[in-house]
């Protein structure tokens, strides 16, 4: 049955705790309100709320919550399918699936919903080549600030494998020159973290924090109205300045992916790395890293067995050689 228009009438279902039979939308908006009471992020909840607009529009209506069953997002599941990727499916699922459990804790919800993923073919994740590195680390000729400003950002992307949220959050009190390190305070686990600076970027801040002259508490990479940048306007800025420079791949994320990429072929200790990305397990860092054959080759010619303990010449048969 379709919601009506204007303010909802509220049922009472007479259960124990004597809740209110509140529509779908009605509890994605509570649970909304209760991510941010616990300081998620607003990127995070967008994800959230999108993923259950999408729900709805395939119902083509809204849902009372003592209606949501199983089945009902099994044929969600499947219909998605014939229509998106498995990852794409996987990823509209995983974001319901909060708001689902937030519902059931709070006893609107009754039935017992269970979402499953979908298997699927993973893929090589590609990262920034080394030409392409190369364009985008080479100064800017012109003394235009908005350019000056992204090629620092993108320094700092590729030579920290930072988060798009922690670079903007950065302030000018954050960066430790004289040690060679940023201390991260806003991070998507909330867990403070130090992040250190390699020789020739502590150069490039050096010299940008001498322009930019900003005071502690101000942002290191601001907007114009000195407030913390917009997320768009970043994706925006390195859009622009990637195919400036003749690089089609525009992905902020991306740059993470082929800091901890080329960190890994470098030989950094796996540790150390995670320590430097802020990832919670070794397993989530293997996800950002692209698993070129050419680097397993190279693993195996120094650490296997037969290469370290075989002799070093040729060993063969003389198939002319005539039998006895």
């Amino acid at each position: 049955m379709p919601r009506p228009s204007g303010k909802a009438t509220i049922s009472l279902k007479g259960n124990a705790k004597n809740l209110p039979d509140i529509y779908f939308r009605e509890l994605v908006q509570l649970y909304s309100r209760d991510c941010r009471t616990r300081g998620i992020e607003e990127v995070t909840i967008a994800g959230y709320e999108y993923a259950c607009k999408k729900f709805l529009e395939y119902l083509q209506e809204d849902i009372r919550c003592s209606d949501l069953r199983q089945e009902l997002f099994d044929d969600y599941q499947m219909e998605l399918a014939t229509r998106v990727k498995a990852e794409t499916v996987n990823s509209y699922l995983f974001k319901i699936s909060p708001v689902l459990k937030f519902g059931k804790e709070r006893g609107y919800i009754t039935a017992d919903i269970q979402l499953s993923h979908m298997a699927y073919q993973e893929h090589f994740k590609d990262v920034y080549t080394e030409d392409e590195i190369r364009k985008l680390l080479a100064r800017p000729k012109t003394n235009k600030f908005n350019e000056y400003r992204t090629w620092v950002i993108v320094s700092v992307f590729l030579g920290t494998g930072i988060r798009s949220l922690e670079l903007r959050s950065i302030r000018c009190k954050d960066v430790n020159l004289n040690e060679g390190y940023i201390t991260l305070i806003h991070t998507k686990n909330k867990e403070p973290r130090v992040v250190p600076l390699s020789e020739s970027l502590i150069i490039i801040l050096q010299e940008y924090m001498m322009v930019r002259n900003g005071a502690g508490e101000d942002y290191l990479f601001c907007s114009i109205y000195g407030d913390m940048m917009g997320r768009v306007t970043l994706q925006s800025s390195v859009a622009r300045y990637n195919k400036s420079r003749g690089v089609e791949k525009t992905s902020i994320h991306l740059f993470r992916h082929t800091f901890i990429t080329l960190e890994v072929r470098e030989g950094i200790a796996p540790l150390v790395l995670r320590r430097i990305t802020g990832h919670k397990s070794l397993k989530a860092l293997d996800g950002y890293y692209n698993h070129n054959i050419a680097d397993l080759i190279t693993a195996v010619n120094q650490t296997s067995p037969v290469e370290r303990f075989s002799q070093k010449k040729r060993i063969g048969f003389d198939m002319k050689k005539k039998k006895k």
